[in-house]
């Protein structure tokens, strides 16, 4: 069984745990989700347990292209874990090692949204376009992640730099001086 790991490191050999923040590495039996990490800093998704498949959000009008369009990715597998735990997080599969993993294949893909929008084509993902939402939906959906992302606003921007511009590029109420 293939294993995935998406990253916008173009120049991975291995998950290694001397990069790791929690003491583990990271791949997924999904290569839906590689794609949906790999892609963007940010993600936004749900999971279809009745398709079995992966629910990509959009929580703005043109969301999907401001996080993943004109944006380079790498989906890197293995099937070689070793010791390995299997988790499933809201439906994602994931499986974690406290040990570095080989990774023995690599695929580039030029622009993640154009990859995504494949998938969606395919057959393979849901989208829930900002258009198909209701303004009703469209309110709670835009309330719901401004008020999860507020309070954490100076922490991002402190520590986590990329991952705040990108927040204030979706939501530009949330910026902070």
């Amino acid at each position: 069984m293939k294993y995935y790991h998406g990253s916008q490191n173009g120049n991975l050999t291995k998950l290694s745990l001397d990069k790791s923040v929690d003491g583990y590495v990271y791949l997924t039996p999904d290569y839906n989700f590689a794609v949906l990490y790999a892609g963007s800093l940010l993600r936004f998704w749900k999971y279809d347990f009745e398709q079995q498949k992966l629910i990509i959000r959009e929580v703005v009008k043109d969301g999907l292209k401001k996080m993943y369009k004109n944006k380079p990715c790498y989906i890197y597998s293995t099937e070689e874990l070793g010791e390995h735990e299997e988790m499933d997080v809201m439906g994602r599969k994931t499986v974690r090692m406290q040990h570095d993993v080989e990774l023995t294949d690599k695929q580039y893909i030029p622009d993640a949204y154009e990859k995504i929008i494949e998938l969606y084509n395919q057959g393979k993902i849901i989208i829930w376009f900002w258009e198909d939402y209701s303004e009703e939906q469209k309110i709670k959906v835009k309330q719901n992640v401004i008020d999860k992302f507020k309070p954490h606003m100076e922490e991002f921007k402190e520590k986590f730099k990329p991952n705040y511009d990108l927040v204030v590029e979706l939501f530009p109420e949330l910026e902070i001086d």
